[in-house]
């Protein structure tokens, strides 16, 4: 217990840790704020009223049925390609996060820069490099040849958001496997399992809500990639324009209002995405 000379500096040590906290939590706040004024701010722009026909902007897109069929379809588009990349990513992901984080390898620095490349890269020269490579080598040429075409489908579509959404997938993943204790695999070899019986049997089912939520995290990766589907997939309205490639579309011919919606939903899916994510206990997430 504190003497009663040692009080009052008890009582300045709490003022000073409450001012402390004051300062520094000022600053989180007003980051907080500051990104939720920017995404309120495209909310309520849909609900003023255009002088023009004295309704809101959202209903007048409602009545626009070609702005409206446009955003349907890239809305459409993005869900069907997004769902595909995600599952491919983890058909990759699982047994690439597995291997990293089980095994000891030469050069894994090396191994580990070059998987978060895709991550850190612009996605401009990320779409670069990728319409390069099916245009002008001898493996992407054959691909695009003989096998699936690619540039301005959308099998490109799928392509480029594979290229970025993988590596998060990867690391997600990663760091699902890592939380898991090794000894648990070690029991199950000691009891007769082979290694494989081991990682169906213990690893896997101990991972299941983190894949789960690296799945989500990598479909809504997925979801809101541009840069590279413009280069690699094109920007053909009702053909390969994906909703963020529609908003960037929109923006540019002056439909603000459609561009808008666009930003609206994009910002709904992600919001929930995240909550799933969380929800399902996903760490280890990189953006």
């Amino acid at each position: 217990m504190a003497t009663a000379p040692d009080a009052p500096v008890a009582a300045l040590g709490h003022r000073r840790d409450r001012l402390l906290r004051a300062i520094l939590s000022s600053f989180l706040f007003a980051y907080m704020g500051f990104i939720l004024a920017v995404l309120l701010a495209s909310a309520i722009w849909l609900t003023r009223t255009d002088r023009a026909t004295g309704s809101p902007y959202l209903f007048g897109l409602a009545r626009d049925e070609q702005l409206g069929g446009e955003i349907l379809f890239a809305f459409k588009l993005s869900l069907v390609t997004s769902a595909i990349t995600a599952g491919l990513a983890m058909v990759i992901g699982i047994p690439s996060a597995y291997a990293l984080s089980r095994f000891r390898f030469r050069a894994l620095a090396f191994i580990d820069t070059v998987i978060d490349l895709p991550i850190v890269m612009p996605p401009l020269i990320a779409g670069i490099a990728l319409l390069l490579f099916f245009r002008q080598t001898m493996t992407g040429r054959f691909i695009e040849d003989h096998l699936v075409p690619v540039v301005y489908t959308k099998t490109g579509i799928v392509v480029a958001q594979f290229f970025v959404a993988s590596a998060f997938a990867i690391r997600a993943l990663k760091a699902t496997f890592d939380q898991i204790n090794p000894r648990f695999e070690g029991v199950a070899r000691s009891l007769g399992c082979t290694a494989w019986q081991a990682l169906w049997k213990v690893a896997l089912p101990l991972a299941r809500n983190g894949i789960i939520a690296g799945l989500v995290m990598t479909w809504a990766r997925a979801m809101g990639e541009f840069a590279p589907i413009m280069m690699l997939a094109g920007s053909s309205p009702g053909r390969t324009a994906v909703l963020s490639v529609t908003a960037f579309l929109n923006m540019s011919a002056g439909h603000v209002e459609a561009s808008i919606a666009v930003v609206v939903l994009m910002v709904i899916i992600a919001a929930l995405t995240l909550v799933t994510f969380k929800r399902m206990g996903g760490q280890g997430y990189l953006w």
